[in-house]
């Protein structure tokens, strides 16, 4: 579908709601006299549009990625073991025996690894946040958020997860 700006009456590249007879309107903003509004708008929803089918394509991907992390007997009973997926550390913890939980690895306080344990809580090392091992929610700050948490299966003694 072709816009045309160019309408009876009205210069090319002008729009009628930006000027009158005597010339721009009060408060109105000519954008770029060159361009006009609907050719603007029509440019900005095709943008916007794009955008939006890239997220969507980009969330659906990432959301059906299982990988296998390696095996349950590897993570100790009420401890953690770290491990990466791509980019992103991932803490697999064992609270009670044979249960075990995943969580992203990084405090939402200012995006630093957490490799400290202490009793039933991760330890972030650098500001002293703290997050329960088996729910990922914040037991101390300076944290404002829990940790993400990830689906976690097991099959055959081998550990997956799902990012």
């Amino acid at each position: 579908m072709t816009m045309n700006s160019c309408e009876p009456n009205n210069a090319c590249g002008v729009s009628a709601l930006n000027s009158t007879a005597s010339g721009p309107r009060p408060g109105a903003i000519d954008l770029n006299p060159a361009l006009s509004r609907r050719a603007w708008l029509a440019g900005v929803a095709s943008v916007l549009g794009t955008l939006g089918l890239t997220s969507a394509a980009s969330a659906a991907q990432a959301a059906a990625k299982t990988v296998k992390l390696g095996n349950a007997a590897d993570v100790p009973l009420k401890s953690a073991k770290s491990y990466y997926v791509g980019i992103q550390y991932i803490l697999v913890t064992q609270p009670a025996k044979g249960v075990y939980k995943a969580f992203s690895g990084v405090c939402t306080h200012q995006t630093v690894n957490l490799t400290n344990i202490s009793g039933s809580n991760l330890v972030c090392a650098e500001h002293g946040s703290t997050f329960d091992t088996t729910t990922g929610k914040v037991t101390g700050g300076p944290a404002p958020t829990g940790l993400k948490k990830y689906p976690l299966t097991i099959k055959a003694g081998a550990l997956y997860i799902t990012v």
